[in-house]
């Protein structure tokens, strides 16, 4: 069972019958759902909004086993994605993702075709495609966050009680991004070279980010460096040189 510790975000549907809550009772997503009312801390994030309050919430934590490391997928695509969306105009088959930047602040990334909007509070930069919102730590302090996905609009509660405790809930982090053993070429270990800090909101420049991993022995450095494309993390990496 999930400690409280180990939950670092929900997705709230903004409301009930909508296309978001009806994500929640597709079978695919009903292992990582829990009844709203079962969370105090969650409820008390809430509006008061008992009429069309939904009853489920995807629940994301750092025990769950994600089909890539370090990033939940979000999309249409059962085969590769952790939390499946209805199959509606606009939604790409892999859209995108929740994960971590390199200060650790949850952050999500969109590598659609039509795009995901942000709302912080009433402020929002519309459709934007290869981009990445930063979901904690929101600029400005916003009270409420939503993304919208096509139609599909959860609003996003953040954990904020084991974050507090920075040194452990980085180790977590970590550990939750760490690089499996199942990657080609890479034998005694891996290192993460370098993650860029996130675009902020409304930066016009588009965002690529890229980690290069290459294998240890001891200490040292040894064998090719790769590279992983985040832009679209279901893809194999590639040598550095290719």
């Amino acid at each position: 069972m999930t400690t409280f510790e180990n939950i670092f975000a929900w997705l709230v549907p903004t409301a009930r019958g909508s296309n978001a809550d009806k994500t929640t009772n597709m079978t695919e997503n009903f292992f990582r759902t829990i009844p709203i009312d079962s969370s105090a801390y969650l409820t008390s994030k809430l509006p008061n909004l008992i009429v069309s309050r939904p009853q489920r919430a995807i629940q994301l934590s750092f025990d769950q086993t994600p089909k890539r490391p370090g990033s939940f997928i979000l999309g249409t695509d059962p085969r590769t994605c952790d939390i499946v969306l209805p199959a509606l105009p606009g939604i790409s088959r892999q859209h995108c993702s929740l994960s971590f930047d390199s200060s650790s602040r949850l952050v999500l990334e969109d590598f659609s075709e039509r795009g995901t909007q942000v709302w912080y509070d009433w402020e929002s930069c519309g459709d934007r495609t290869d981009y990445t919102w930063v979901l904690a730590s929101a600029p400005n302090t916003a009270q409420r966050i939503t993304v919208d996905i096509q139609g599909v609009r959860f609003q996003v509660v953040t954990n904020e009680c084991p974050a507090r405790h920075r040194a452990a809930f980085e180790d977590k982090v970590d550990a939750f991004c760490r690089q499996p053993s199942w990657v080609d070429g890479l034998t005694l270990g891996w290192e993460r070279v370098s993650v860029p800090p996130v675009t902020p909101l409304f930066d016009a420049s588009p965002l690529f980010r890229h980690i290069f991993v290459q294998g240890l022995i001891g200490d040292e450095p040894k064998g090719e460096i790769y590279l992983w494309n985040m832009a679209k993390p279901w893809e194999p990496m590639v040598k550095a040189s290719a």
